[in-house]
């Protein structure tokens, strides 16, 4: 009897031991008030990015980074990360289409994320000395803010599948195009740029090469990159590839320009020239509520 008193014993301290030692709890991050709280946090963002540089700014974070922008959230909703960096546009769209999702600002100066005006604005990425670069400047100035605010809203509401009928931001297109600008973007970004198949909605541009037959991108990128190409009197193709493949594209002369919600950081300005930043934003945590 003691003995099977001592097994049933050993037993329940050897379960007890196991319940303690097993998986911590996941950290609630809507509980969080700043940074500092997501300390210990698995935190992802898009390798090659500065979300990942700014990702490192999180105290002891448990960070990882991923090819494409689509496994960030594939990674959130299977429980594998508790959130992912990302510009506010792209929470805003991601909360609308999915109402188990929230977002975390990463104020800067308030909260202890530090980013400037470079890192968290998105300009038009040039082969360097490229000689459109004052032209499209001028023609970008000339956007005001509450367009380029309306136009990024209705890119949110469309990429969520809302209706628009119009946009915020037009142009003519040139009857005797002068020449044909070639713009790459990943077309996998939402709100700043995505694909369609078959039913482009209102502004879609066709994607062009080889095997991209009824595929069409659209986004706040998109709209500006068409604004740019009319303007300057060309006839605009667009060419989807991926982010790692943008900056090599534009050095090869396979395109002649970058417009996908790039950050004319100062790495970057080593390798390629910038225009005006086209759009500035604030960077958020996206996780699951």
């Amino acid at each position: 009897m003691r003995r099977l008193i001592a097994l049933t014993l050993a037993l329940l301290m050897a379960l007890s031991l196991c319940a303690c030692g097993g998986e911590a709890a996941k950290l609630d991050v809507s509980t969080a008030k700043s940074i500092a709280d997501l300390k210990g946090a698995k935190i992802a963002a898009q390798s090659g990015t500065f979300h990942a540089d700014a990702m490192l700014q999180i105290p002891e974070v448990q960070s990882q980074t991923l090819p494409e922008f689509a496994d960030l959230l594939t990674a959130l909703k299977a429980g594998t990360i508790d959130g992912y960096i990302a510009e506010e546009p792209t929470a805003i769209e991601a909360c609308l289409s999915d109402e188990s999702l929230a977002y975390l600002h990463l104020v800067n100066n308030d909260t202890g994320f530090t980013a400037t005006d470079a890192d968290v604005g998105i300009a038009v990425g040039l082969k360097t000395g490229n000689e459109l670069r004052d032209q499209i400047n001028t023609i970008l100035d000339e956007i005001s803010t509450e367009t380029r605010s309306e136009l990024m809203n209705q890119m949110v509401q469309l990429s969520a599948g809302k209706e628009v009928t119009s946009l915020a931001l037009t142009s003519e297109a040139p009857a005797n195009p002068t020449g044909t600008l070639k713009v790459a973007m990943e077309c996998a970004y939402a709100p700043f740029n995505w694909t369609e198949m078959d039913t482009p909605s209102v502004g879609a541009v066709a994607i062009s090469g080889e095997g991209k037959e009824n595929m069409y991108a659209n986004g706040y990128d998109v709209q500006i990159a068409q604004y740019v190409a009319n303007k300057l009197g060309m006839t605009l193709e667009i060419y989807a590839i991926e982010w790692d493949g943008l900056i090599p594209a534009l050095d090869s002369g396979a395109v002649d320009a970058i417009v996908a919600g790039m950050s004319p950081t100062a790495e970057r300005e080593e390798q390629i020239d910038f225009t005006n930043v086209y759009y500035s934003s604030n960077l958020v945590v996206i996780y699951k509520k």
